[in-house]
């Protein structure tokens, strides 16, 4: 597993129109070139947005997939209940040790 791979695949995907567009219509073609393995693929093209945090794609990266295939609420809705406690080393490397003993 890459989680760089990961995680540029989503860039690319969000900041590019036309691969937002091909993959929200299922076109999972936009993720050939990228170093992902069987894991990886399947959680992006199922869309599992906490199966892709539990594989550590960043914070900020899912956020904004989301926000090119979804309102904005589905993801404080959907995603970010089925999230906690779940780990994610970037979530946890900005985390404080107070935030740490509250979890």
């Amino acid at each position: 597993m890459s989680s760089y791979e990961l995680n540029r695949a989503i860039h690319h995907i969000y900041i590019d129109r036309d691969s937002t567009m091909r993959f929200r219509a299922g076109d999972t073609s936009v993720l050939e070139g990228y170093g992902l393995d069987d894991a990886e693929r399947k959680a992006l093209a199922e869309k599992d947005f906490p199966r892709l945090w539990a594989l550590d794609v960043h914070p900020v990266l899912l956020f904004h997939l989301s926000a090119v295939l979804y309102p904005r609420e589905w993801y404080l809705k959907e995603v970010v209940p089925a999230i906690q406690g779940v780990p994610n080393r970037w979530y946890d490397y900005y985390s404080t040790a107070q935030d740490a003993a509250q979890r």
